[in-house]
């Protein structure tokens, strides 16, 4: 049943969407990228979550009145993880509301500062030019007014005309100490960089001002390497098959980030040669295949990948279409399969600042976890598999317009769609809840078997239990939606095989929280707080992921907070800090990665986290 919908006009980020009545204002506004600040994981006790609903009705909860003043409700101030939309409204979410906003302040555990302050500089100047009675070297004059730097010999070789053709006069661009570029007249006012995460299913890119650190544009784009394989094994193996394969799948995703950079430029009406920089974090194969690294020793044990610490290397080595002297920078990876999207979660995070134990779980094709107990760091990495990414599902997408994105079950099945419009598929999110809700109706069992209508539970509703059906081959599945297809109607169905799908994927990463427990001496109930990450984390019903087993039992619901896409976050602040650089880079060492191929007893508690949870 494709239900009514609220409409919710968002503010001052000028966007609007549709979502089913009742669903939260950080839920609804989450479905759009926006992740706002819960330290206590929604519970409305920290009233950290402050938005101000300016048209519409939301009467005010209990926490509201614990929270605010009177004028402060009467003029519309409410907790957003404690308002549900009932009606269309406008809400305006303050700066200080968003988690990891851009001009947030980084602390880090040793209480240092990570202030906005970009590895590129732009610096305008005006020098005299050379005389009979002024010899000074080109390179000298240009440092004693800018101060001492580096510089290569490419540039120098054409330093000497650029500075004579603008009457040395101009703006000297620097990456950190060193100077890459003269521009004539003063340019200070344009500089950008783009932070990528560079995921195995998914690519997300923010083009940022590298003065203000303001995001301009957002985009996302499924990685074209998916036809290569859905999984990094397979990545590896494709790469390594023929003397040019590397290059071949290199070059799809070079031209698929570069696309995304041109993307970016049009709708923030951005000159891409004003683009310095750009920042990727990505996991560890990612990484490697796109900077062109032989990767095939990763695909053997003891999985060892070719570098640890990040790289800077020229923007144009990576088809980059940016400033011609333009840097990339690639995070420091942890070990094995725990890239760099992992080390740019941490920072993001703020691990270390939290009050431990504390798990942070990124959801995607790649599982990485990593736990945090009494300063110290364990990480690793699970071959979750794409489901929740919407791959290897019958009806399965991203999360996109058309997407189912959630669904709930009563008497019959209600659902969200993203854009509210007829469904094309289901999303990771809305996967999650159809599996729960089947559980709970007792259409699912807890070993993952699918029922057959003659095994349906006698208190079912005959408008659900007519949902479930044998097809042609034999086979059951469930009946969620239609979609149109031209001039007739497809069912979107949930089947056997997409059951035993999201058992592997959340199995896989339940296990790996598991083990990092067991070697950290820590209890699933002693966990402070759970930061879901991931490009999809934001939408995930949190009792629905511990229904299925995706986390485990015995944490309170509100410790599992929502910290939205933390890699590209990191990235961003990567941008933006060379302070947070070092930062990340220095987590990265101290992190113990945990090899889960080799411990022995990670097949057993694999095959026990397959088992869904039993109805408590």
């Amino acid at each position: 049943m494709h239900d009514k919908h609220c409409r919710v006009t968002v503010q001052p980020q000028g966007k609007m969407l549709s979502v089913l009545p009742g669903t939260t204002v950080i839920e609804a506004v989450a479905s759009i990228g926006i992740t706002i600040d819960t330290p206590c994981g929604g519970a409305g006790t920290c009233g950290k979550c402050r938005v101000q609903i300016m048209q519409g009705a939301c009467p005010p909860s209990a926490s509201d009145l614990k929270v605010f003043s009177n004028d402060e409700i009467q003029e519309g101030w409410r907790l957003a993880c404690q308002t549900p939309v009932r009606n269309d409204i406008t809400v305006h979410i303050p700066a200080a509301s968003l988690f990891a906003d851009q001009h947030q302040i980084l602390v880090t555990s040793s209480g240092e500062k990570i202030e906005v302050a970009p590895a590129i500089r732009k610096l305008f100047v005006e020098m005299s030019v050379p005389s009979l009675d002024d010899e000074t070297p080109d390179l000298l004059r240009l440092e004693q007014a800018i101060g001492s730097f580096k510089t290569d010999i490419d540039l120098l070789r054409k330093l000497p005309a650029l500075l004579r053709a603008c009457e040395f006069k101009g703006t000297a661009v620097l990456s950190d100490h060193w100077l890459i570029d003269f521009e004539a007249g003063d340019t200070t006012s344009q500089a950008y960089g783009v932070a990528f995460d560079v995921g195995t299913t998914t690519l997300v890119a923010a083009l940022l001002d590298l003065r203000t650190g303001e995001e301009k544009a957002l985009t996302s784009r499924m990685n074209p390497q998916i036809r290569f394989g859905d999984d990094v094994l397979s990545r590896i193996r494709h790469s390594t098959s023929c003397p040019d394969c590397l290059e071949d799948i290199q070059g799809v995703l070079t031209h698929e980030l570069a696309t995304m950079i041109e993307s970016l430029c049009r709708e923030s009406a951005v000159d891409r040669q004003q683009i310095y920089e750009v920042a990727l974090a990505g996991n560890t194969v990612m990484q490697q295949i796109l900077c062109g690294i032989d990767s095939r020793f990763l695909g053997e044990v003891p999985f060892v990948p070719a570098h640890g610490r990040g790289l800077m290397l020229a923007a144009r080595r990576l088809g980059m279409p940016i400033a011609h002297c333009g840097m990339a920078y690639v995070f420091p990876i942890v070990g094995g399969f725990v890239g760099g999207d992992t080390a740019a979660g941490m920072l993001s995070a703020r691990i270390l600042e939290r009050e431990a134990p504390v798990l942070l779980v990124d959801i995607g094709t790649n599982g990485e976890i990593v736990l945090a107990h009494d300063g110290r760091l364990w990480s690793a990495s699970t071959a979750a598999g794409p489901a929740f990414e919407g791959a290897r599902i019958t009806c399965g997408m991203r999360a996109a317009r058309g997407a189912i994105e959630k669904i709930v079950l009563d008497d019959d099945v209600h659902l969200a769609v993203i854009g509210n419009t007829p469904p094309s598929g289901i999303c990771g999110s809305g996967l999650i809840d159809l599996v729960a809700e089947l559980l709970n109706h007792g259409i699912v069992t807890p070993e993952g078997q699918l029922l057959l209508p003659s095994e349906l539970p006698l208190s079912l509703s005959n408008v659900l239990a007519q949902r479930v059906r044998i097809t042609d081959d034999g086979t059951t599945e469930f009946l969620v939606a239609s979609r149109s297809r031209g001039q007739t109607e497809e069912p979107i169905v949930l089947t056997q095989r997409d059951i035993r799908e999201v058992q592997l994927g959340s199995g896989a990463i339940r296990a790996g929280i598991s083990i990092l427990l067991k070697k950290a001496g820590v209890r699933a109930g002693n966990i402070r707080s759970v930061l879901l990450a991931g490009g999809f984390g934001n939408f995930i019903r949190r009792n629905h992921a511990q229904r299925i087993g995706l986390l485990p039992e015995g944490i309170d619901h509100e410790r599992i907070v929502y910290i939205g896409n933390a890699s590209l976050s990191g990235a961003k602040w990567a941008l933006l800090s060379t302070a947070a650089r070092k930062h990340v880079e220095a987590l990265a060492r101290q992190t113990q990665h945990v090899d889960l191929s080799r411990d022995p007893e990670f097949q057993t508690v694999f095959a026990d986290a397959m088992m869904f949870p039993s109805q408590a």
